[in-house]
C-alpha cells in the first residue's frame, strides 16, 4: 500500500502556517503528533494572487485570494506567487477543515504549479521530503466572491491575525519568508487595528514582536504600518462599539491536556442546527461548575483562544469575585476603547456600567463575555447586558451548583481521567523524567494519591520539571513528605498565574 493512499495535502497561505492553529485537527488523533510540512510557492501561473480581502462574520479583514487577470496596477504585488506551507494531512481530517474555512471553496492544485523549497534557515522547523506524483490531491481554499470585500473601518486588519501568520513564517522559513509574504501580499490597508493584548506593551503577551514590527515597518509603504492604531485611537463613533480583539483573557497555558470533549460542550450549548440546517442560537449563557483547581479558568481560557476571531470578534474577561472587582474591570475596559477626548474620569460607577452594557448591545460583531469565578449570582443581573440579540455569548466559571435552577446551561467539570493526568505529566514534567516503565507506574501512582486533580498534577510536575527529577522519585519524595507531615504540594502549593494553592 501506498503511503500516501490514506492522505492527502493541503497548502496553507495564512494562519495554518502557524502550527499552533493545528491543535483541533490533531487533537483526537493519536497517531499524528505533528502535521509535517514543506515551504513552498504556488506560481502566478496558476491564476491568484494573495490579498486581504476575506471578510470575517466577527468583525475584520482575513487572507484570501483574487483573480491575478483582475487586479488592477494600483493592487499589484511587489513579487508574484503565493508562498506558503504543504501539509500532509489524513483524508479523515478534511471535513474539520472545511468546518474551519467557512466562506471558502477547496480547490485542487496541480503539482507542476508548485516549487518547493530546500534551502530554509537550521533554526526553522524540519522540511518533510513529500515524493509526490501528480496522482496526490494538493487542496487549498480560495474565499467565495460573496465574502470578498476590501478592509474597512468595520472590517479592519487586526494584529493578532497578522501575528498569528508571520509567527508560522518565521517558525518555517525565517524573516526571508515573512518578507516574501509581506511582498506576496496585496489590499494591505490603512484600517490597520493594533487588536492585541496591552497592545501598547507588546512584550507582555506578542510572541516576535520585535521581528515582525521591524519588518512591517522596513516595508511600511506596502503594509501601512504607520497607520496602525491602538484600540483607543481606532475607536472614532462612540454610538457604536468599535471594540474588538481580546481583554484581559489569561496566558494561554501550554500545557492544557485533554477536555475536548468538555470544549466541544461548551461550543454546542450556545448553538445548535435546526432540523433544516440553519443555525439557531439556543442558550446565551453557559456556566461553568466545579470545585477550586479543577481547572474551570483554563477550560474557559482555551476556549477564547480556539474560538477568536473565527467565532468571536471580541472576548472580555472578567474578575467576578465581587461587585468592586466587576466595577474596576469595567472601568478599565472603558478607558482602554474610548479616545482620550471623549473619556471622563468623573462618571460613577452605574455610568461606567451602563454604558459598557450599551456598547455590547449595540454591538454589530460577535462578542464573548467571560464572569470567572462568580461567586454572588445576582451580580450577573447588574453587569450583563439584556437583550442583545444573537451577537452576545457569556460564560461563567463558578464553585456554586446553581440549586435555584434557571434558563442557564451549565457544564460540570471534573477531574481529570487517569490517562489526561498521565498525559498533562509527560507533557509539562518534561518527557526525560517521564521515560520507562517505573515511571509510567508511578505516574499512575502520583495521579491515584492527587485524586486527579489538575491544579495538584500541575504543582507535581511543575516541581519535576523544575527540580529536574523523574515521576519515579518524585513519588518517594512526596510519600516521604506525606508521612513526615510536610506535604510538597503544600510547601511547594502555588502555579504560575493560578491564584489559588491546594491547600485553599
Amino acid at each position: 500500500m501506498n503511503d500516501n493512499d490514506e492522505f492527502d495535502y493541503m497548502f496553507g497561505f495564512g494562519s495554518i502556517m502557524n502550527t499552533s492553529t493545528h491543535a483541533p485537527w490533531l487533537a483526537n488523533d493519536e497517531e499524528m503528533a505533528a502535521l509535517p510540512g514543506a515551504v513552498a510557492t504556488l506560481q502566478s501561473s496558476f491564476g491568484y494572487q494573495r490579498r486581504w480581502n476575506f471578510r470575517s462574520s466577527t468583525g475584520f479583514t482575513a487572507l484570501g485570494l483574487s483573480s491575478a487577470e483582475k487586479n488592477s496596477a494600483e493592487d499589484m504585488t511587489t513579487q508574484s506567487g503565493i508562498n506558503g506551507v504543504v501539509f500532509r494531512i489524513k483524508r479523515s481530517m478534511i471535513p474539520d477543515f472545511d468546518r474551519r474555512e467557512v466562506g471558502y471553496k477547496r480547490v485542487l492544485i496541480p503539482l507542476e504549479f508548485l516549487d518547493f523549497t530546500s534551502d530554509t534557515p537550521k533554526k526553522c522547523k524540519e522540511q518533510a521530503k513529500f515524493n509526490l506524483t501528480s496522482k496526490d490531491r494538493i487542496w487549498f481554499y480560495v474565499p467565495l466572491p460573496s465574502h470578498c470585500f476590501h478592509a474597512d473601518e468595520n472590517h479592519p486588519l487586526l494584529q493578532s491575525y497578522v501575528d498569528t501568520v508571520l509567527q508560522g513564517c518565521l517558525e518555517w522559513g525565517g524573516e526571508s519568508m515573512v518578507e516574501d509574504f509581506i511582498l506576496m501580499t496585496g489590499g494591505w490597508s490603512t484600517f490597520f487595528l493594533n487588536d492585541t493584548p496591552s497592545s501598547r506593551r507588546p512584550w507582555l503577551f506578542r510572541k516576535e514582536y520585535n521581528t515582525i514590527d521591524r519588518l512591517l515597518q522596513k516595508y511600511s509603504e506596502q503594509t501601512h504600518y504607520a497607520d496602525r492604531r491602538h484600540p483607543e485611537e481606532f475607536a472614532s463613533d462612540m454610538m457604536k462599539l468599535r471594540m474588538k480583539g481580546t481583554w484581559s483573557i489569561p496566558r494561554r497555558n501550554p500545557n492544557f491536556t485533554g477536555r475536548d470533549h468538555e470544549l466541544e460542550q461548551l461550543h454546542s450549548h450556545f448553538s445548535a442546527q435546526d432540523h433544516d440546517g440553519r443555525q439557531r442560537v439556543v442558550v446565551k449563557i453557559v456556566e461553568v461548575v466545579g470545585m477550586g483547581g479543577v481547572g474551570k479558568t483554563q477550560l474557559v481560557a482555551e476556549y477564547c483562544y480556539r474560538n477568536f476571531p473565527s467565532e468571536y470578534g471580541l472576548v472580555v474577561w472578567l474578575n467576578a469575585e465581587s461587585s468592586e472587582a466587576l466595577v474596576s474591570d469595567y472601568r478599565q475596559l472603558l478607558a482602554d476603547v474610548v479616545s482620550e477626548t471623549d473619556s471622563n474620569p468623573n462618571k460613577d460607577t452605574n455610568e461606567i456600567i451602563g454604558e459598557v452594557k450599551t456598547r455590547l448591545f449595540r454591538s454589530q460583531i460577535p462578542w464573548l463575555l467571560v464572569f470567572d469565578n462568580l461567586e454572588d449570582r445576582q451580580l450577573l443581573e447588574n453587569f450583563m447586558p439584556h437583550g442583545a440579540g444573537t451577537k452576545g455569548h457569556i460564560v461563567v466559571t463558578t464553585r456554586h451548583v446553581n440549586i435555584g435552577g434557571g434558563s442557564n446551561r451549565s457544564l460540570n467539570l471534573g477531574c481529570f481521567s487517569q490517562n489526561e493526568s498521565i498525559a498533562l505529566l509527560r507533557r509539562a514534567a518534561g518527557l526525560h523524567n517521564m521515560e520507562g516503565v517505573s515511571n509510567e507506574e508511578a505516574a499512575k501512582e502520583v495521579s491515584e494519591s492527587l485524586g486527579h486533580l489538575p491544579l495538584a498534577l500541575g504543582m507535581a510536575a511543575a516541581y519535576m520539571h523544575r527540580c529536574d527529577v523523574t515521576c519515579h522519585e518524585y513519588r518517594h519524595r512526596y510519600m516521604a513528605s506525606e508521612r513526615e507531615g510536610q506535604s510538597l504540594l503544600l510547601r511547594h502549593g502555588k502555579l504560575q498565574d493560578y491564584s489559588l494553592t491546594v491547600a485553599s
